[in-house]
C-alpha cells in the first residue's frame, strides 16, 4: 500500500512539473531561427546547430528520435526556419520533408567574384555590384567556396558572402594547414597557386602534374607564364593569348613578373587545393595544351618546343 502511494506521489509530481514546464514554455516569447543544411550534411552536425540555437533540449534525444524514425539518410539540404516552440518531432519531420522556401544555386570551381555575383543574381535578387564591392573589399577572391548552396529570399549580399566564406573555412582542414607548413607555404599562397591550377587544368589527373610544374618553376625562379593570370588581369576569356597580350601591364601578369601573383584569380575547388598541397614528383618545367583538355609536359625547353610543333601539326 505504501509503495503504491509513493508511486502515485511520484507520478503526480512529474505530471505537475510537466504541466508547469509546458505552461511556462507557452508563455515564453516566440523566436524564429534560420539554419542552413548544406549538401552532404549529417544529422549529427545538424543536431549541433539545433542545440546551439536552443531549438532542442538534447542532441542525444534528437539523434535517438532520428534512429527511431529510421531517418538517418533522409536529411534534405535547404534553408529552414524553426520556432523555438517547435517540438523535436516537428523539426525532424520538416528536415526529412524538405524546405519549401529554399532557393538553390551552384557555384562551379574556377569562378571569380564577378562570375559568382552573376550566377547568384540569376537565382535570387541581389545587387551584383554591391556583392562584388563587399567581397573585393574583404579580399575574398579565391575564398568563396565553390559549392551548391541553399538560400532564402531576402538574404543580404553580405550574408551570402559570409555563408560561402564559412564554407571555405569548413573545407580547409587542420591536416591541410599542417601540410602547408610542411611544404613551407602559407594558406594565402596555397589558394593563389590552387586558383591558377584550377584554371589551367582540365583533366583531374593532370592537376598534380601542373602543380609540380609551377613549383619547379618557382624553385628555379622561372616565371610561371600562366595565360590564366593574364586573362584575369585583362578581365576576358579566350582560348589563346597573342604575344602582345602577354605584355599586358598588371601585377597579375606572370609573363612579366616572377613568383606568384598578388592574389587568387578565382575560387579553386578542393581538388585543386589538394593538388597544390600534394604536387606530383616530376621534373617537368613546361606544358602545352593539346586542345582536347590534355597537355604535353616537358622537362627541357627543347622538349617543350618539340611538343609545341607536334600540337601545331595536329591542328
Amino acid at each position: 500500500m505504501v509503495k503504491k502511494i509513493k508511486i502515485s506521489l511520484i507520478a503526480l509530481v512529474l505530471t505537475t512539473l510537466i504541466v508547469i514546464f509546458a505552461s511556462v514554455y507557452l508563455l515564453l516569447p516566440d523566436r524564429h531561427i534560420t539554419i542552413v543544411v548544406n549538401q552532404g550534411a549529417t544529422f549529427f552536425s545538424i543536431a549541433n546547430q539545433l542545440k546551439e540555437n536552443h531549438l532542442i533540449l538534447s542532441k542525444r534525444l534528437f539523434l535517438k528520435l532520428v534512429n527511431f524514425k529510421n531517418a538517418g539518410s533522409k536529411l534534405k539540404a535547404g534553408v529552414y526556419t524553426f520556432s523555438c516552440k517547435d517540438t523535436m518531432v516537428t523539426i525532424l519531420k520538416e528536415l526529412i520533408t524538405g524546405s519549401k522556401n529554399s532557393i538553390k544555386f551552384t557555384v562551379p570551381e574556377g569562378s571569380n567574384i564577378k562570375e559568382i555575383a552573376q550566377i547568384i543574381s540569376k537565382n535570387i535578387e541581389i545587387d551584383k555590384e554591391k556583392f562584388i564591392k563587399i567581397a573585393a573589399m574583404r579580399n575574398l577572391e579565391g575564398y568563396l567556396m565553390p559549392e551548391t548552396y541553399f538560400v532564402v529570399p531576402g538574404m543580404s549580399e553580405e550574408q551570402i558572402i559570409d555563408m560561402m566564406y564559412n564554407e571555405f573555412n569548413k573545407k580547409i582542414t587542420a591536416d591541410m594547414l599542417q601540410r602547408a607548413k610542411e611544404i613551407n607555404m602559407n594558406l594565402k599562397d596555397i589558394v593563389i597557386l590552387a586558383s591558377i591550377i584550377e584554371k589551367e587544368a582540365v583533366k583531374a589527373n593532370e592537376r598534380p602534374i601542373i602543380s609540380a610544374v609551377f613549383y619547379n618553376r618557382l624553385r628555379k625562379n622561372i616565371r610561371l607564364q600562366s595565360c590564366a593570370t593574364v586573362l584575369y588581369a585583362m578581365g576576358i576569356n579566350k582560348e589563346k593569348l597573342t604575344i602582345e597580350e602577354t605584355k599586358f601591364k598588371s601585377p597579375y601578369n606572370t609573363y612579366l613578373h616572377s613568383g606568384l601573383p598578388p592574389g587568387p584569380i578565382c575560387s579553386p575547388g578542393i581538388a585543386s587545393i589538394k593538388a597544390t598541397l600534394y604536387p606530383a614528383r616530376v621534373k617537368s618545367l613546361f606544358f602545352v595544351s593539346k586542345g582536347d583538355g590534355q597537355h604535353l609536359f616537358a622537362d627541357t625547353l627543347k622538349e617543350h618546343n618539340k611538343n609545341k610543333q607536334e600540337v601545331s601539326k595536329n591542328k
